[in-house]
């Protein structure tokens, strides 16, 4: 499968949310690819990482043009998406950032 940015399509409207969840999901059923997905879909580390918490690749690509969620929806203390330690996680029906070990998480 040849490499794209899945990301970039999405923002600027030449794909749908439901045609980048279909090319997501041949990506990731296609065994025969020794790329790494994420690099086939155009995807950083970090874009890739959220999607495996469960963002949707609208999420991510919204946070690209955006920018990031910098504060954990628990404690409210910073987050750098950078340096990673986080979780994506629904939160009042959407995907904000957590601290993995949160000091106010239960």
């Amino acid at each position: 499968m040849e490499e794209s940015d899945l990301l970039d399509k999405l923002i600027h409207g030449k794909i749908t949310s439901d045609e980048a969840d279909d090319i997501g999901s041949a990506v990731l059923s296609d065994t025969s690819q020794t790329t790494p997905a994420h690099e086939i879909l155009g995807l950083s580390q970090k874009e890739w990482t959220a999607y495996a918490h469960g963002a949707d690749f609208e999420d991510v690509a919204y946070w690209r043009q955006h920018g990031w969620p910098y504060r954990c929806f628990v404690c409210g203390r910073k987050i750098d998406s950078d340096n990673f330690g986080w979780l994506a996680r629904e939160f009042g029906g959407k995907i904000q950032l957590e601290h993995i070990a949160c000091p106010k998480a239960g």
